[in-house]
C-alpha cells in the first residue's frame, strides 16, 4: 500500500462536502504546491496535473468515491485525486510510493488502471453494464480531455454507449491543450463553442491562481 498523507485541509474525502468556496480555493492552492514540490524532486507529469486541480476537487465534492467510479483519461492526470484520497506524492514513481497512474492495487479509490489516452469511455461502458446487470446503484464517470476525445477508441466508445441504455457521465476537460496545441476538425468544432469562452472569462473570478 502507498503511504497515506492527505492535504492539510482535509482528513478524509467526505470533508470536501462541507467546505466553503474559499476553503476549496485554498485546498486547490495547497494541492498545486504539493504537486510542484514532489514532481520537481521525483519527476512526473506537471502541467497536465496542474490543469485539472479544480476539476478534480469538484468531482470529489459532487460524487461519492469510491462507491462511484471515476476513470481518468489520461491516467497521469490523477495526482490531485491521489492527494485527496489520502496518498502521499513524496515517493511518486518510487519503490514503496505511489504510481504515476491510477492503480487498482494501490487504493480502492482507483477503479481502473488507466494508462494513456482514450480508453475511459469504453471502460466506463463496461463498468456501467456490469453495474446494471448486477442491479447495483452507483455512478460511472469518464473524465476525459479534449485531446483524448479525438482518438478512434473514444469514438468507438461513444458509438457503443449512445446505442445502449447504460448511464455513463462523461466530463469533458476542454482546456484546448494536449502535449501541444490540438489540431484537427474536432478541435476546431470545440474552439468556437460559447461555453469554452464563458469558462475562460469567469475562471479568474472563481480562483485567482488560474
Amino acid at each position: 500500500m502507498a503511504p497515506k498523507m492527505a492535504p492539510k485541509s482535509i482528513q478524509k474525502l467526505t470533508d470536501l462536502k462541507k467546505m466553503t468556496n474559499e476553503e476549496l480555493v485554498s485546498l486547490a492552492f495547497e494541492c498545486r504546491k504539493n504537486i510542484i514540490k514532489n514532481v520537481s524532486i521525483n519527476g512526473g507529469h506537471l502541467s497536465s496535473n496542474l490543469g485539472v486541480v479544480e476539476a478534480t476537487i469538484m468531482l470529489c465534492k459532487v460524487f461519492n468515491f469510491p462507491k462511484d467510479k471515476i476513470i481518468f483519461d489520461v491516467g497521469h492526470q490523477s495526482y490531485t485525486y491521489k492527494l485527496l484520497t489520502g496518498r502521499s506524492l513524496e515517493r511518486l514513481r518510487k519503490e514503496d510510493g505511489v504510481s504515476g497512474f491510477p492503480s487498482i492495487t494501490e487504493s480502492p479509490f482507483d477503479s481502473y488502471g488507466t494508462g494513456h489516452s482514450s480508453t475511459s469511455i469504453s471502460a466506463a461502458y463496461g463498468f456501467a453494464k456490469a453495474r446494471d446487470l448486477s442491479n447495483d446503484d452507483y455512478e460511472v464517470i469518464s473524465f476525459i480531455g479534449d485531446a483524448s476525445l479525438v482518438n478512434g477508441l473514444s469514438f468507438e466508445g461513444l458509438n457503443l454507449l449512445g446505442y445502449s441504455n447504460h448511464k455513463v457521465i462523461i466530463v469533458l476537460n476542454d482546456n484546448d491543450m494536449a502535449i501541444s496545441k490540438p489540431v484537427g476538425v474536432v478541435s476546431s468544432l470545440l474552439s468556437p463553442h460559447p461555453l469554452r469562452h464563458i469558462a475562460i472569462a469567469i475562471a479568474p473570478k472563481i480562483n485567482p491562481y488560474f
